[in-house]
């Protein structure tokens, strides 16, 4: 897994007054995953909610928190299920 750089942590952990707003490269690198992939989650609309900014696509810190919460499971079972409904 990539390191993650330090200055992505402390905006998504400590984001200034009204929030940081990340771009797509930190964003999947705070969530491990590639910037293609983030991607093609939006074209899905599997991936966290983010916000258009003119043509850039942004994220929120809040939006990344609540996406991995409703991720997050117990067990395989758990998620599968939640897939399934």
């Amino acid at each position: 897994m990539n390191k993650l750089n330090p200055e992505i942590v402390q905006a998504i952990t400590h984001p200034p007054a009204g929030g940081a707003l990340l771009d797509p490269k930190a964003a999947a690198a705070f969530l491990g995953c590639s910037d293609w992939t983030l991607a093609e989650w939006r074209c899905t609309g599997a991936g966290p909610r983010f916000v258009k900014v003119g043509r850039l696509v942004r994220y929120t810190p809040a939006a990344l928190a609540e996406w991995i919460e409703s991720h997050t499971g117990a067990s395989t079972s758990e998620h599968d299920a939640r897939k399934a409904g």
